[in-house]
């Protein structure tokens, strides 16, 4: 009955502990039906040292939180309800901790004692948890260090939160506050010295991560320096600079240079004057009273410059007035990935470190050359952005796709790719216009496209990679299907499913003409016109040239006052649409997946195609299954509704000038004949493919394979585990072919068997991912275009039309502020702003942005507030 630990016994002492404590607060809670209300924030089940202790005072709070009381009876039949009565030592054993006890009066320092005790206790497994890390030679050291001293910051940070306090007692200091605020004395934040600048931010705020971007020579490193000491100088707060492009000394130079005001260049060569070893002299010993910490370690990760500043604050005995990191594309990430997500987890690193130790972070920014080849060089937001273009389809999680300038503003729940490489629904919270930017248009095996800019990010087999830095061949991730995974699917009519099956296939729906439907089948014939009569509407048949003929329908009002089908079609959003601009309205990726079958089964009745034929010889058959279809979008809309089956599909542009949606392969046609099926036309020639299939060997499964490098983890898990690639082959049951049996891009059985062979759970989730793997085809510039960008916290991913895309505003998305530093004269030597640096906010999470301009004397690698009326310098 005592609370089991992990930690041993040291010198034969049993763990803190205090029973007496203990009995008196149950006691006491069981006696005063108040007793409860004053331990509970203080106290937590697991600080009581006997486990039965925990079960009787997690009784009394569970009753408590249903409004009952507290006292003997109740507790004693709570625990008999709950099976845990006999555990605890039965009825007698309540009963003597209140005959123990005599009042409650004292109750709240005896759970202090019993608090006092519990912390010591984890100190005592945390000890123990370290000694074990200490083991762990496969763990680098620096991350063992990491986890070992947060094992001991966790200890510190679980200590009793203060409880409640009046109101009364704060408004005195509150008024205080808000004086001092209207007087200007005092800011919310920590004042960066620079008034323009601290009047727009309100101070630094503590726990903020800070991005200053700019180009080369704009003066970030000045700037962010000038910072560090106005904190360090007028709050008297320890600043740690972190810099991993400048040695601790080139970065002592530029202060003294600015303190002194003494020109760099001089300062660094020893040109010193006379008459200005004196003010050197001054601004040594002022820099030397300022707590301002310098590590020049070169590629630090965020766990070693973590450990340095927890080490900097409990040196310190308090808060820290900022941490500085020069500059942030400079700092070195796991190692396991590529540069593009290295940065995108630093980034949230360092906005943990800013909560956990309650400081700001500065990190500097490189911005690209992007900037340059404007005619406006002031930097944007969007340079920290790379992203796509308007007409983008977005899968949202109810099954619909929607182009990502209809989501501006919005917080949609999209499609993303979660752990193990399942798709998931996960809460987009931005979606934004960035601006106009140079494009690229990429296009792959399976015929999808995407326009981005050169930095988007796309998810490869080795991670995400940008746009930019692929090349043809390489193999992007697609969904390999379609989930609706929110909402209840909203199910038709069949009637009307069916009917714009067919108008969509062989109708005419555009203005000012009847509605017509052409066809050649009788059995189509007559289902539209069952269809289009259940809406009220007259059809009238014209007969055409052999089986072909025209139903015209008629009673749909007109353009002021719609009725029947055209009221039904102008809702769907699609009336007036003529053949290369039909699509398939989005309430249809919205119905059942019986209804969706449904749906294409009397859409491929029209321009779909099932056929078969057999070579010369009799020896080879083919099979053909493809919709035909002169409109890019309706074939792309088919190609997803496919997926929403788990159907894979290749759109292809043929040489009579129409897109086919072709489906390959054995196991998808046998999938789309079983799930989609056919109707009229395509029946008989349907059962004839469904026949040959079945009967004709096994599928070739070429189309969905894994890329070649997944060979790359089975190879280094083989030499881990001492397996030859001859054993190999023996233990997979097929002849040896040396390397040759590395060679190729694996289906998904082959990599399940080795994944089986080596027990290798990351190679059975590679090979049973969501994903298509479809090769890079080309990739183009495509001009210039309004970009658009979402980004979705956790997966930090979203799909792109089935191509699995990145969060583009990774910085952007964890940065509390933003500020882009420019200098004018540095692109124009004659500009009347010489001597001006602009100080750009584009993000400010908590205030507005603008733009604040600064003295910047270069000389002195120092900025200064400009003089406005009645403020000096």
């Amino acid at each position: 009955m005592v609370q089991e630990l992990n930690f041993q016994a040291y010198s034969d002492r049993l763990p803190p502990q205090n029973i007496d404590a203990e009995e008196a607060i149950l006691g006491g809670i069981l006696l005063d039906p108040e007793a409860l209300g004053r331990v509970a924030e203080l106290l937590r089940p697991e600080a009581f040292y006997i486990s039965a202790h925990q079960e009787i005072y997690r009784a009394a709070l569970a009753l408590q939180s249903e409004g009952r009381p507290t006292d003997l009876m109740s507790v004693t039949s709570y625990l008999n309800d709950h099976n845990k009565l006999d555990k605890i030592g039965g009825q007698s054993r309540i009963a003597q901790l209140v005959d123990r006890t005599v009042s409650a009066v004292n109750i709240d320092q005896y759970a202090h004692l019993v608090t006092d005790k519990y912390l010591r206790r984890r100190m005592i497994q945390a000890g123990n948890e370290v000694a074990y890390l200490g083991y762990e030679t496969s763990t680098p050291l620096e991350q063992v260090l990491d986890q070992a001293e947060q094992k001991i910051f966790n200890i510190t940070q679980s200590r009793p939160n203060q409880s409640l306090t009046a109101t009364s007692d704060i408004l005195t200091a509150t008024f205080s506050d808000i004086e001092s605020r209207s007087l200007g004395l005092v800011l919310p934040g920590i004042s960066c010295g620079f008034y323009d600048l601290d009047a727009m931010t309100q101070g630094f705020q503590r726990s903020d991560l800070i991005i200053a971007a700019g180009r080369p020579a704009m003066g970030k490193t000045s700037f962010c320096l000038n910072i560090a000491r106005n904190i360090a100088a007028f709050h008297k707060l320890p600043v740690a600079i972190f810099s991993l492009e400048m040695s601790k000394e080139q970065l002592v130079y530029r202060l003294l240079s600015s303190e002194a005001q003494i020109e760099s260049g001089r300062l660094r060569a020893g040109r010193v004057s006379q008459d200005e070893w004196e003010p050197l002299g001054y601004a040594i010993s002022a820099l030397s009273q300022m707590p301002i910490f310098i590590d020049d370690t070169p590629d630090i990760s965020v766990t070693e410059m973590r450990s340095k500043v927890r080490r900097l604050q409990a040196e310190q005995g308090g808060a820290l007035g900022l941490v500085l990191i020069d500059y942030l594309q400079l700092m070195e990430g796991s190692g396991s990935e590529n540069r593009v997500q290295e940065l995108s987890r630093v980034t949230r690193a360092l906005k943990g470190l800013a909560r956990e130790l309650s400081v700001p972070v500065i990190a500097l920014s490189q911005l690209s050359r992007g900037v340059e080849s404007r005619t406006n060089k002031r930097p944007m937001m969007s340079d920290l952005r790379e992203c796509v273009t308007g007409e983008t389809l977005v899968w949202l999680a109810d099954g619909r796709r929607i182009p990502i300038r209809e989501l501006v503003g919005q917080t949609p729940e999209v499609i993303s790719l979660g752990d193990r490489g399942r798709l998931v629904a996960a809460k987009a919270d931005l979606v934004w216009e960035v601006g106009v930017k140079p494009v690229f248009k990429l296009t792959t095996a399976t015929g999808r496209t995407i326009r981005a800019t050169g930095k988007h990010r796309l998810y490869t087999f080795d991670g995400w990679q940008q746009l930019q830095d692929l090349r043809v061949g390489d193999r992007l991730a697609l969904a390999n299907h379609m989930p609706r995974l929110t909402q209840a699917a909203i199910a038709w009519p069949d009637l009307q499913v069916v009917l714009l099956a067919h108008l969509i296939g062989d109708g005419s729906y555009v203005s000012h003409q009847p509605l017509r439907y052409t066809t050649g089948s009788e059995e189509n014939s007559a289902i539209v016109k069952a269809a289009a009569e259940s809406f009220g509407c007259q059809v009238n048949r014209h007969p055409g040239r052999g089986n072909w003929h025209q139903l015209v329908i008629s009673g749909n009002g007109n353009r002021w006052h719609p009725e029947g089908m055209g009221q039904w079609l102008k809702a769907l959003g699609i009336f007036g649409q003529r053949s290369a601009s039909k699509r398939i309205p989005q309430a249809i990726f919205q119905l059942p997946d019986e209804q969706i079958a449904l749906f294409l089964r009397h859409l491929w009745a029209t321009d779909g195609c099932i056929s078969s034929s057999l070579s010369p010889d009799g020896r080879k058959y083919k099979a053909t299954i493809f919709f035909a279809t002169v409109s890019e979008g309706l074939a792309r809309d088919v190609a997803a509704l496919l997926l929403r089956l788990g159907i894979f599909s290749q759109i292809r542009w043929t040489k009579s000038n129409c897109y086919n949606v072709q489906i390959y392969g054995k196991t998808q046609q046998l999938k789309f004949l079983e799930t989609v099926g056919a109707f009229g036309p395509r029946v008989e020639p349907a059962a004839v493919v469904m026949r040959e299939l079945a009967h004709r060997g096994k599928a070739n499964p070429n189309r969905d394979t894994l890329p070649a490098q997944v060979f790359e983890q089975i190879k280094q898990d083989m030499k881990d585990q001492g397996i030859s690639q001859r054993q190999m082959a023996s233990l997979r049951g097929t002849p040896y072919g040396g390397s040759a049996h590395f060679k190729f891009s694996p289906t998904r059985d082959v990599v399940l068997s080795y994944a089986d062979i080596l027990n290798n759970t990351a190679l059975k989730e590679i090979a049973t991912a969501d994903l298509f793997w479809d090769a890079i085809t080309s990739i183009e510039p495509d001009g210039e275009e309004m970009v658009y960008d979402l980004t979705v916290p956790g997966p930090a991913s979203w799909m792109a039309d089935g191509l699995v895309s990145h969060n583009s505003g990774a910085i952007e998305q964890d940065a509390d502020l933003i500020i882009m530093l420019y200098r004018d004269e540095y692109y124009n030597p004659d500009t009347p702003d010489r001597g001006i640096s602009e100080i750009i906010i584009t993000k400010h999470r908590n205030g507005p942005v603008g733009t604040v301009k600064l003295l910047f004397e270069p000389q002195f690698t120092r900025f200064r507030n400009l003089a406005a009326p009645g403020r000096g310098l």
